[in-house]
């Protein structure tokens, strides 16, 4: 697949965009000579992302510095939530500013519906702005390439590497790289390699090819003295977080000195597993005390506590490591003032869940540490922290973004303005988050986890999973973070008034796949 080097960015500065870059789909517009004075809007994703593990908000070990060097000029939300606990439903609120019952973007690698498609951001935000977007998980590229008739620049997700580490065959690549189906077909199915919901290989022998390539990769998950736990890893290919971050901040210098206003969404892998941090930051936090918290019966691992520990150890390194390049990142920006005339936003897909019998995400479970996430905004010039304390989602950014440039919120959005950005704090507004990867697309949400947080309440419904059916549970977050104590059979009233909003939320989101 096409590689950019920090080389290739410097390069590029000197030429119009579309003249070097000649692997990106679909070619970039020519460098426009009309000005205005329209923000640039940057936002910069960084994937698995749990808000529990963050410093920021309070968490215990200091894990994010820099994002609370960040902070002090960002408005920062700390009940913000996904619209699901993995990288697909999770991205497309963002991008779309629907639900993933809305936009059926539901399963595992999955799209938004097809002719729902042209609901997403870049095409919403204009041809004013030149669009450039960029994903590191090839999950949130399959919907990039849903939108590529609206974006100016498509960066591959191999874009920021100095050498080819691919770990399996990408044969898309020798015809249509940036082809939905060719995706799914070659490099998802007939391998064995990449990150997919399939066991097996598609092809016998392609699959023993991938394997051997696979095995023939010298640095593949070779681990060393300056990666103890191997290189990170994103189910295609290796890299390093460095090379990464060092690209993305060139990138944002460039596209900050353009003519026209820029807006570009950037979608990193890290902290996302296998977590694989650098021997610099493994160790640096003191011993940490886990509670210990039951074995929910739709969870599949039995993992115990000193494991749990374990994980928290790794995980927690890693975003340290993410947090020091951010601050680089932070840094080279500051310094050249590409954030006085940009909103720059900071936030994650989904979080990460380890407690109960879970390990990472796509879990049926969709309890706080796996769906809160991070959200912070710097707006132009901005020297002051604000923090939102009420819940928002991540349905809401398209519509604040939006008003933002001065373009009309669409009625079928399902978010609303972001307090601090023309909205207004309202804790009685509900919150969904939706799981059902393996439910059909195509038919009513038959099989199904659904999070509704109301006030400080929290609402899970749990429908049509075996020995665990038409299950509710209900917390009261501001007394119990943790979520240990279901009240649902304790507060009658109180229950049956969120279980009627849910269900007549499902119900409606369900109406036009009753056929």
């Amino acid at each position: 697949m096409f590689k950019m080097t920090r080389r290739d960015l410097l390069k590029w500065a000197t030429f119009s965009a579309g003249t070097l870059l000649s692997g990106a789909q679909p070619a970039g517009r020519p460098l426009s000579n009309h000005k205005n004075n329209k923000p640039n809007i940057f936002i910069l994703l960084f994937d698995a992302m749990s808000a529990r593990h963050l410093s920021l908000y309070g968490y215990s070990r200091r894990t994010t510095p820099n994002l609370e060097r960040f902070a002090r000029r960002a408005a920062v939300y700390h009940s913000h939530y996904s619209g699901g606990n993995f990288t697909t439903p999770g991205t497309s609120s963002i991008l779309s500013g629907m639900y993933p019952w809305s936009s059926r973007a539901i399963n595992l690698g999955g799209l938004i519906q097809r002719d729902l498609a042209g609901r997403n951001l870049f095409s919403l935000i204009g041809n004013e702005y030149y669009r450039v977007a960029y994903s590191q998980n090839l999950w949130a590229d399959l919907l990039l390439r849903q939108f590529n008739a609206d974006i100016d620049y498509h960066f591959p997700p191999s874009a920021f590497k100095d050498i080819d580490t691919s770990a399996n065959l990408f044969l898309g690549k020798a015809t249509s790289p940036d082809s939905i189906m060719t995706f799914y077909a070659f490099d998802q199915f007939l391998p064995f390699g990449g990150i997919k919901p399939y066991k097996w290989s598609g092809s016998t022998s392609i699959g023993y090819i991938d394997n051997f390539l696979r095995s023939a990769r010298k640095t593949l998950g070779t681990k060393s003295v300056e990666y103890p736990f191997g290189l990170p890893f994103n189910g295609w290919y290796d890299f390093d977080i460095p090379t990464v971050l060092a690209g993305v901040s060139d990138l944002i210098e460039q596209l900050s000195a353009r003519n026209e206003p820029v807006f570009g969404y950037f979608h990193l892998w890290a902290p996302h597993e296998p977590m694989n941090p650098r021997k610099e930051f493994i160790g640096i936090f003191p011993e940490i005390k886990i509670l210990k918290k039951p074995q929910h019966p739709l969870s599949i691992y039995t993992t115990t506590s000193q494991e749990y520990i374990q994980l928290y150890d790794r995980y927690d390194s890693y975003i340290a490591e993410v947090d020091n390049e951010f601050g680089k990142l932070l840094d080279k920006l500051e310094s050249a003032g590409a954030l006085e005339n940009a909103y720059f936003i900071v936030t994650s897909d989904h979080g990460q869940l380890f407690e109960r019998g879970e390990e990472y995400h796509a879990t049926p479970l969709v309890y706080d540490p796996i769906i809160h996430i991070p959200l912070l905004i710097s707006s132009p010039g901005g020297m002051t922290r604000q923090d939102i304390l009420t819940p928002t989602s991540s349905v809401d950014l398209l519509p604040t973004l939006l008003n933002i440039v001065g373009q009309p919120i669409p009625r079928w959005a399902e978010g609303r303005l972001l307090p601090g950005f023309g909205g207004q704090p309202d804790g009685s507004r509900s919150i969904f988050t939706i799981e059902a990867k393996d439910n059909s697309a195509f038919k009513p949400l038959t099989e199904v986890s659904i999070s509704m947080i109301k006030d400080n309440l929290k609402l899970i419904y749990y429908k049509g999973y075996q020995n665990y059916n038409k299950i509710f549970e209900l917390y009261d977050l501001g007394n119990d973070l943790e979520e240990m104590h279901n009240l649902y059979k304790k507060d009658v009233l109180t229950a049956s008034q969120l279980k009627s909003e849910l269900l007549n939320a499902l119900y409606f989101a369900d109406q036009p796949f009753n056929r």
